[in-house]
């Protein structure tokens, strides 16, 4: 046999008319074992019916046919699989559908942590201050609204002034506006230097044993209290709240700004200027709101904050619709596990990143729960702040929830991202027809406030 004849017998690729006749008389709808095994056991009776005749199981041919049954059920089975996950409607694994919902420019929620105020119940002081009647507080343990002390809110208001920024005492707050009705002032605690303002601590809720951290809350430039930046030295935030119902009001007194997880830092050196860098932050159960990034200068010490923007839509990092001043850029993408990826834009619109970086986000138990006030009371939390003659005393705060917070919620399900991603794409981010107005409302409004 010649060499090109016995290539064009061997390799039909070579021969269009054994191409054609091999793919007429194939069954393309052939994919299950038992269909691909009959379909060839079928094509060798209509096309070698004298060169073959033995179908015994113990034939070593019959043998290579199973395989090759086998073989063609696992590549059609895994075709099908990887098929299905390009499509919105059918695709099962969550890191396929959180990619085709970002190419219909919807972002998968990830976790709410359980949120709130605190209200202190009671405060007590390592340092010598004195009241109006020249009494020693130091060590005092102060109730508030302690009807046997009818002078509780000087005392109060005593400790809570030695333990403030220079500039602020109780009546002259940091910050002052009326939040959904309720009156209320922000004071400044003269923290020790380059400590992080959280507080940790631990609660049980509905029997389960749950971490969370006082933090520093803020209202500034907003209608809502919300967690500031939780940049090492900043100072700690605490409130005066006051609804005018009395001071036994669950909205009136002291109160502090809570949150469900506990907060991570990584830190990151980026050597070279890369345009739309990607950097993966591997941690599970990131929440959907708690998190911020710094440079770190040449001490180690936290300088400029990046400014988070939204990933898909609007002021983002390839389209800066922000002052041109601002232009250290990121956005956050969520992935698996409530883990995510910080996405860097090319230097048009936004900075390229270089140097070195610290991330800090909050990981949050990623569940929907209420709290509710039995669920924490008797909380005690020190606080270490640098008195007005320069020593370092210690503010001691009792905490308990006056209220039931049922804020927390879950990542969007796999049901829910299939839903809601393609009502979001029809509005455009807009607001035009009756149908607009009840879509796009549900993703544009702002998370819900304890305030």
């Amino acid at each position: 046999m010649s060499t090109s004849k016995r290539q064009n017998s061997l390799f039909v690729s070579e021969d269009w008319t054994k191409i054609y006749q091999t793919f007429r008389d194939a069954d393309f709808q052939s994919y299950d074992y038992e269909t691909l095994r009959s379909t060839m056991v079928q094509y060798l009776r209509n096309n070698y019916p004298e060169d073959f005749n033995d179908y015994i199981e113990s034939s070593e041919f019959v043998a290579l046919m199973d395989l090759i049954a086998y073989f063609g059920q696992s590549l059609a089975f895994r075709a099908d699989l990887n098929a299905r996950e390009n499509f919105l409607e059918t695709a099962q694994r969550r890191d396929s559908v959180l990619r085709l919902a970002k190419l219909l420019s919807y972002q998968p929620k990830r976790n709410q942590p359980a949120r709130g105020m605190l209200k202190i119940a009671n405060i007590q002081t390592t340092e010598d201050v004195y009241d109006s009647s020249g009494r020693n507080l130091s060590g005092s343990f102060i109730v508030y609204n302690d009807n046997t002390n009818p002078d509780y809110l000087e005392h109060f208001a005593t400790i809570l002034n030695a333990s403030m920024a220079s500039a602020q005492s109780f009546g002259n707050p940091a910050l002052s506006k009326t939040l959904s009705s309720i009156k209320t002032e922000l004071y400044e605690l003269n923290t020790l230097p380059d400590t992080l303002p959280v507080l940790p601590f631990t609660a049980d809720v509905a029997g389960e044993s749950m971490t969370f951290e006082v933090v520093n809350g803020t209202f500034q430039n907003k209608e809502y209290i919300y967690e500031k930046s939780p940049k090492p030295g900043n100072t700690f935030n605490m409130f005066y709240r006051q609804d005018g119902k009395g001071a036994s009001s669950s909205n009136t007194g002291f109160f502090v700004y809570f949150k469900q997880g506990s907060l991570e830092s990584v830190e990151f050196n980026l050597e070279s200027a890369l345009s739309n860098r990607i950097v993966s932050v591997d941690k599970d159960g990131i929440n959907n709101d708690d998190i911020w990034l710094y440079n770190i200068d040449n001490l180690g010490n936290v300088a400029d904050e990046w400014t988070k923007v939204p990933a898909i839509t609007g002021a983002n990092v390839i389209y800066n619709s922000l002052s041109e001043n601002v232009r250290s850029l990121y956005a956050v993408n969520s992935k698996q596990n409530d883990q995510v990826d910080l996405l860097f834009g090319d230097g048009v619109f936004s900075n390229i990143p270089v140097g070195n970086f610290r991330s800090y986000q909050r990981v949050s138990n990623g569940r929907t729960y209420r709290v509710k006030p039995n669920d924490i009371k008797g909380i005690k939390l020190d606080i270490p702040y640098v008195s007005r003659t320069g020593g370092v005393e210690t503010l001691t705060i009792g905490l308990s929830l006056q209220y039931t917070i049922d804020n927390a919620t879950a990542r969007d399900s796999i049901e829910d991202i299939k839903l809601k991603a393609p009502q979001q794409y029809y509005t455009q981010n807009r607001m035009v027809n009756g149908e607009d107005y009840n879509i796009c409302l549900l993703y544009t409004s702002p998370s819900p406030r304890d305030s």
